[in-house]
């Protein structure tokens, strides 16, 4: 390694930043997929989508109040349905103000959701009542160790008062709570299927035939009459995967573009590899000779596999040494970005599984490479006439990562292109 000091360097560094692009990232993606998968029946829980009034191609989440109780009674398939309204505001606390996220629920709520009444009373699900529900962890921020029951709340210019504490959902939901209040009266009320009071989530039956229900939903018509028109081509998304396939979630990056950046950091170590491989494999024809004498002086063959191993991992340390200090200069920018909640050393652990595991995999295709050479005779190795196909296969292989590598480049930068310029073309209409 100090021989070949560039060489080493390198592929130290090619193989460090291609390890934090791709342990980062996949990290991302991993956050990403995780939202609402902590449920219980999250594999059987979807949201309801009706077409957009204008835009016949647009889909959104917004339905009527008593979506949920139609489509249960019209689709066997459905073994629990509840309307969601989801929200972010400013809440008042004696004199100082908190944000906070709230949900608007019906006692349907509690058959899908994995949330328990930890105490008080269940006034908080009267429609039209004045009640709250609160989490423990709420609890904490906005009174202390001070029993909050009885406690009064003021948020949009009405008080309430807590009637319950309720367990904690995950913050990795994309309905994550701190309160839970009614539903108005006038809401509940309302008996028309066209209105958009409500998020409906639905929970189908195990060994349900997706295909088969998403294509009787799509089918169904709801008929509004009074001249306002039928409600037809329903469809629906799985919860777990609305984080990043809602396109009304604003993000500062998309879910493809983050899969894209994965996909670069992996050849980014993949190309490396095989560069640090095939010069690997050029140095041990040149020290065949000195291989060839250890063994006439008593050194096993073992032992050489053990020390050419041993070389390798050596590199592997080093490169895990520096992608550790650039995932700790870059963890701030990336957490901004990502605007993911975790802690440092969640981030190293998560970084250590994914690099640890390519690492396994290097070395088991290096171990497979020595012990190709191990089983070999020395003195075949040495004269043997065709030495450059291997160099020949190892650079065609690294010119087709190299070409995948830019297409995904390609695409990152045309894609930016296209944000960036659309936000203009955006602010200019609006001007």
């Amino acid at each position: 390694m100090r021989k070949y000091k560039n060489q080493t360097l390198i592929s130290v560094i090619g193989l460090a930043v291609g390890f934090t692009c791709f342990a980062l990232a996949t990290l991302w993606i991993r956050y990403e997929m995780s939202f609402d998968s902590s449920h219980k029946n999250a594999k059987q829980m979807y949201v309801i989508y009706r077409q957009n009034v204008f835009h016949s191609n647009a889909y959104e989440r917004n339905t009527a109040y008593r979506m949920s109780s139609h489509l249960k009674e019209t689709f066997p398939e459905i073994i629990n349905a509840t309307p969601l309204s989801h929200s972010s505001l400013t809440l008042t606390v004696e004199d100082t103000d908190f944000q906070a996220l709230t949900i608007r629920a019906d006692t349907s709520f509690f058959r899908i959701f994995d949330v328990k009444i930890i105490e008080g009373s269940r006034d908080f699900l009267i429609p039209g009542s004045n009640k709250l529900a609160i989490t423990q962890e709420k609890t904490r921020q906005l009174f202390g160790n001070e029993y909050p029951i009885g406690k009064k709340v003021r948020m949009r210019n009405n008080d309430f008062i807590i009637c319950a504490i309720v367990s904690n959902m995950s913050k990795r939901s994309n309905y994550a709570f701190d309160l839970i209040e009614p539903f108005s009266e006038n809401t509940v009320s309302d008996q028309s299927l066209g209105g958009y009071s409500a998020h409906t989530i639905i929970e189908l039956f195990p060994g349900t035939n997706i295909n088969a229900f998403e294509k009787k939903l799509f089918e169904h018509n709801i008929v509004l009459g009074s001249g306002f028109g039928d409600i037809n081509k329903l469809t629906m998304r799985s919860i777990t995967k609305l984080r990043y396939t809602d396109p009304d979630i604003k993000r500062e990056v998309k879910f493809q573009h983050i899969v894209i950046f994965a996909v670069s950091g992996i050849l980014v170590i993949l190309c490396s590899l095989f560069n640090y491989l095939t010069l690997f494999i050029c140095r041990f024809r040149i020290r065949q000779k000195e291989l060839a004498l250890r063994v006439v002086c008593g050194a096993s063959r073992g032992s050489l596999l053990a020390m050419l191993l041993v070389e390798f991992m050596l590199m592997l340390l080093v490169v895990v040494f520096f992608g550790f200090a650039f995932t700790q200069a870059l963890h701030k920018p990336f957490l901004t970005l990502s605007e993911i909640q975790m802690s440092m050393p969640a981030i190293y652990r998560e970084t250590l599984l994914y690099v640890g595991s390519i690492i396994l995999v290097s070395f088991l295709v290096f171990w497979l490479i020595l012990f190709i050479f191990q089983r070999r005779s020395l003195n075949v190795s040495i004269h043997r006439s065709n030495k450059t196909l291997f160099r020949k296969c190892s650079v065609i292989i690294q010119l087709v990562i190299s070409i995948g590598f830019a297409f995904c480049t390609i695409i990152i930068l045309k894609q930016m292109y296209f944000l960036h310029h659309s936000a203009f073309l955006s602010k200019a209409e609006v001007r």
